[in-house]
């Protein structure tokens, strides 16, 4: 005599599923305290609320650029610092370069890989003084694959340079926010 069973039923509390469930507990956990706001903003504020940090950033006047470089640096920064969006009360000097290196050649001597360097130096003054408040340099690069498609390298050229300038910027705005920071909290 043969008995029929019925499909093998699997746990459903395998340990495998309870350790699952458990890390999607806790990363849930961990996101419930973050929150959403402007990156400057006070923590006990409304959503327009400011900080000082954030309204010394917008106080800030940048120098006309007198290159593309300089301009895309420029660009990425007054849109990062809402510069000029204040009183002003700082003026900040900026000039970019950028150069384009070979990282490797082909057997035909054809590169394949080269890579764009965008250095800007700045200096930020206090408006009516001469001695800056701050002044650094600041390096950035980014590659792109070389193909025997000349517009196709022209037009790679150019994004790797956006992407480097937009790379010095933050990093230059990090550098000021920091400082605004630094001396604010020192009062």
């Amino acid at each position: 005599m043969s008995s029929k069973s019925g499909p093998v039923a699997k746990p459903l509390l395998s340990r495998r599923n309870v350790l699952r469930t458990a890390l999607a507990g806790a990363g849930l956990a961990v996101l419930a305290g973050c929150q959403g706001r402007p990156r400057y903003s006070d923590a006990g504020g409304g959503p327009s609320a400011r900080s000082a940090t954030a309204d010394a950033l917008a106080s800030i006047v940048i120098d006309p650029p007198s290159d593309r470089t300089t301009q895309r640096v420029r660009n990425e920064l007054v849109f990062g610092t809402n510069s000029g969006g204040a009183q002003t009360q700082f003026r900040l000097a900026l000039r970019a370069s950028s150069h384009e290196e070979t990282l490797g050649v082909r057997g035909t001597g054809a590169a394949f890989a080269r890579t764009v360097r965008v250095t800007a130096s700045y200096q930020l003054f206090r408006l009516g003084q001469l001695q800056p408040v701050l002044e650094n340099t600041v390096i950035s690069t980014a590659s792109y694959d070389s193909v025997e498609q000349r517009f196709a390298n022209q037009r790679a050229a150019i994004d790797a340079e956006a992407r480097a300038a937009r790379d010095v910027a933050q990093i230059i705005e990090a550098q000021l926010a920091s400082t605004f920071a630094r001396s604010i909290a020192g009062g």
